[in-house]
């Protein structure tokens, strides 16, 4: 969906040089840092509109929405995955639209609803798809610059595990998974990618 390749074979490299790592690679949020900010409302309201936000205003989004009383991180969504599987794209945009008024952040509903605009029949509903490209690419974002994303010391953060799958296979869009484990308390995941000569294994945590 973006320029997978350049961003993996930079997080490659970032990876391969520590100093620089350090120096200029992504930071993890902070959860003290994003837990105290006293504008997440506002911040929400823009990005709900569609609106580009701050690299900053992503990640206390994003990572704040795990943060907000009543989130869940294993909500089911089957009515729209069954709505979108059925190819009832008006159904699939409406109850994805809904269940995104309370679970504004979840990958999975943002590119469902995305996906179903964007074959929408419907000009009010297809109009709406940009707003909700928007979003996704903000929240996959924010994720891929929440590390580097090749070491177990700078894994990708995610708020829910479903956002993982959704951010490797759609965002980043590897040619072939090959498999995955856990490791420490990580989610590693080895893909290949084109125009990366090598195996990439990617490592993925849950913000706390």
């Amino acid at each position: 969906m973006k320029r997978i390749i350049l961003a993996a074979a930079a997080a490659l490299a970032i990876a391969a040089t520590p100093a620089r790592a350090q120096a200029n690679g992504p930071q993890h949020p902070d959860r003290e840092t994003i837990a105290a900010a006293d504008n997440y409302n506002d911040l929400l309201k823009d990005f709900e509109a569609g609106n580009k936000l701050t690299d900053e205003a992503l990640a206390t989004v994003y990572y704040g929405a795990a943060l907000q009383p009543g989130f869940n991180a294993d909500r089911d969504y089957a009515a729209v995955m069954a709505a979108y599987s059925s190819g009832d794209m008006k159904r699939a945009f409406t109850l994805a639209k809904e269940a995104l008024a309370s679970d504004p952040t979840n990958l999975s509903l943002l590119f469902k609803a995305y996906a179903a605009a964007t074959a929408s029949s419907d000009p009010d509903i297809k109009s709406q798809a940009a707003i909700y490209q928007t979003r996704l690419l903000g929240i996959c974002d924010a994720i891929m610059n929440s590390g580097t994303g090749v070491t177990e010391t700078s894994p990708y953060l995610v708020i829910r595990r479903s956002d993982i799958n959704d951010y490797l296979v759609k965002y980043m869009q590897p040619s072939q998974i090959l498999g995955q484990a856990q490791i420490s308390g990580l989610t590693a995941i080895k893909a290949i990618f084109d125009g990366i000569n090598d195996d990439v294994i990617l490592y993925f945590g849950i913000f706390k």
